[in-house]
């Protein structure tokens, strides 16, 4: 059986946190949240600002808002991507490829993959295709 990569869809924060989040019971079977409009959704791709941010270069751990316009959700980094999302600061617009994730208090959250750092003009391009 040949594995493949899901593809990343772009799509508004509201479609995830909005979505019903299944866990899948096989080994090599993504969880996925199940949207209305896009359907089965393992990974994601979010222009958004980060509202708020929280490091702990102890523990390498990192955590941040990001909000879109349509609503929030956490990205939160482990290890080498939490050295890397501490290059970023608040009100800093960025876009996020990741995994969506549930964590023990059963909120959603993105694994980020590749986070950059972009400028407003695409921030207003994805809020106009996304309405």
């Amino acid at each position: 059986m040949a594995l493949t990569r899901s593809v990343g869809i772009r799509l508004p924060i509201a479609e995830i946190t909005n979505g019903n989040y299944v866990e899948t019971s096989g080994q090599w079977e993504s969880n996925y949240v199940d949207s209305e409009k896009y359907g089965k959704i393992t990974r994601v791709v979010l222009y958004g600002i980060i509202s708020s941010k929280y490091a702990n270069l102890v523990k390498e751990f990192s955590a941040y808002t990001v909000d879109d316009l349509t609503g929030e959700i956490r990205v939160v980094g482990f290890k080498g991507m939490s050295k890397i999302m501490n290059e970023f600061e608040k009100d800093d617009i960025v876009l996020i490829v990741g995994k969506i994730k549930k964590d023990q208090k059963n909120e959603l959250y993105i694994s980020p993959e590749i986070i950059k750092k972009v400028n407003i003009d695409n921030l207003i391009l994805n809020t106009i295709e996304n309405f």
